[in-house]
């Protein structure tokens, strides 16, 4: 599963962190020596870059003074992100993590997984059991290998039937939890999938449909904005320029965001060519008033070349000649569409018509870095105690933070999605059992766009299947809302 700044950056450190660690008061509770350490050198990292980067360090400066080196430092940190007056969390995005590694896999696209996405229903009218249903499986992962495909309801995992009570367990440690798994399906069939290291390719579904009067429409389902997809990207709109399309419908109603520099490179392919050329504005960021004058950068412009860093070696990409010069685009949305889903809605609108079809989306407004502890401990060492940079090392094995560092917003400073998500110009509800694969013109949402397009306002589309409620709102099986940017 993609974890939906997700603009993330991870080339190099910020010359900002090379200043001096500052350390955090050294009491403790009753702990074991192990624990004592593991916290020490943990909460010094998530301190130390709290205190450098946090959009809202201001409002947690008491907060940060009152951190103690004893706490729990996951739970800490989640309590110390910024919340309003009733305690609600105003930052729902920063996180601390002892598994970074699955962090970054799910950015990357690269992670062990079964190849699957997936929504939670209830699957009685009492709400008293919860099934999955499949929204799309990743071309020749192992769920799509299995036969699994959009519209079939999971209805027991291992033989457990899931409840309100145990379904985000079973999720999290079996459909997520990277190994093998049985599947009871409601058309009476068993599957059994096992989990492999696997690229998730989110450059799902390409069309070209042909419309009545000889219209060409392009469809594009994309479901993360990753470092590998950019060339991709790049190849897909070559394919709809030279088709000669009229009209394009990106369909991002399950993408939750990516990097930062997948977004730009996506921008230059959408927006109108006078745009891109004459370098205009796409975004920029939004700092709070603690974040250093080293660590703020100008605004991020429309062009045609990107160099970026991806597994250590510089990647060049090009968009030249592939933007197929189009007035207006058809978005695709939900509340699963976040972060850099919305912030690429942002950073267009100024330019060109931008309708957006689907329901609200998430509201992940903010850019964050993320950092991991060992790095975070390197880019410091010089300034620590002897000794202490290899003693601190097999504490902060894999553990990371993603921290929120910046509020992103268009070319005159607005942000769509704060506080609670872009609302759809054109509504129309997901249904993955309308009978329909994804990119069909009979599939509800795609239809709806179509009949904009040609004039007509009401979808084409009957859903078929039956109606079924979601999970209560806060859980979802793709952590949606990671916007990454560049360090």
């Amino acid at each position: 599963m993609n974890l939906n700044r997700w603009i993330i950056g991870l080339v190099a450190l910020p010359l900002l962190l090379a200043g001096c660690a500052k350390q955090v008061p050294d009491e403790y509770g009753q702990l074991d020596d192990e624990t004592k350490l593991q916290r020490k050198y943990v909460n010094t990292f998530a301190w130390n870059v709290l205190d450098t980067y946090y959009l809202w360090r201001d409002e947690i400066a008491s907060a940060l003074e009152k951190w103690k080196n004893w706490e729990e430092p996951v739970r800490k940190v989640a309590d110390i992100r910024y919340k309003d007056a009733a305690g609600k969390d105003i930052d729902r995005w920063t996180l601390l993590t002892d598994d970074y590694a699955s962090l970054i896999g799910g950015v990357s696209g690269h992670t062990r997984t079964i190849g699957m996405d997936f929504n939670l229903y209830f699957a009685d009218k009492a709400k008293t059991r919860v099934c999955a249903v499949v929204t799309y499986t990743y071309n020749l992962g192992p769920a799509d290998q299995a036969g699994l495909g959009r519209g079939d309801v999971i209805l027991t995992v291992d033989g457990r039937e899931m409840t309100p009570d145990n379904y985000k367990e079973i999720v999290r440690d079996r459909l997520l939890g990277g190994g093998t798994v049985k599947l009871g399906l409601s058309d009476g069939r068993s599957v059994t999938v096992t989990a492999v290291d696997m690229y998730e390719d989110p450059v799902q579904t390409i069309r070209i449909l042909e419309r009545p009067g000889g219209k060409k429409v392009g469809y594009l389902h994309y479901t993360s904005f990753t470092l590998d997809s950019c060339e991709d990207l790049t190849v897909v709109f070559q394919q709809f320029k030279e088709a000669g399309i009229d009209d394009l419908v990106l369909d991002l109603r399950y993408n939750g965001g990516g990097y930062l520099i997948a977004e730009e490179v996506l921008a230059s392919l959408l927006a109108p060519v006078s745009v891109v050329d004459a370098g205009s504005v796409l975004s920029q960021e939004i700092y709070g008033s603690g974040m250093p004058e080293e660590g703020r950068s100008g605004p991020t412009l429309f062009k045609t070349g990107f160099i970026f860093r991806k597994d250590g070696a510089l990647q060049v990409v090009s968009t030249a000649g592939a933007n197929p010069d189009l007035p207006r685009l058809y978005v695709l949305v939900s509340e699963n569409s976040a972060s850099a889903s919305e912030s690429l809605v942002c950073g267009l609108r100024p330019y060109m018509d931008v309708i957006l079809v689907g329901g609200r989306t998430s509201g992940k407004y903010c850019a964050g870095y993320l950092i991991a502890a060992t790095k975070w401990y390197e880019s410091v060492k010089e300034s620590l105690e002897e000794g202490e940079y290899a003693k601190a090392l097999p504490y902060v094995d894999n553990w990371g933070i993603y921290v929120m560092y910046a509020r992103y917003a268009d070319c005159n400073g607005v942000t769509l999605s704060m506080p609670d998500g872009i609302a759809p110009d054109f509504e129309a509800e997901d249904d993955p059992l309308d009978g329909y694969a994804l990119g069909d013109p009979g599939e509800t949402m795609l239809a709806t766009a179509l009949g904009l397009i040609e004039g007509r306002t009401r979808s084409a589309a009957t859903p078929s299947g039956p109606r079924l409620t979601p999970v209560p709102e806060g859980f979802h099986p793709r952590s949606t809302g990671l916007l990454v940017g560049r360090l």
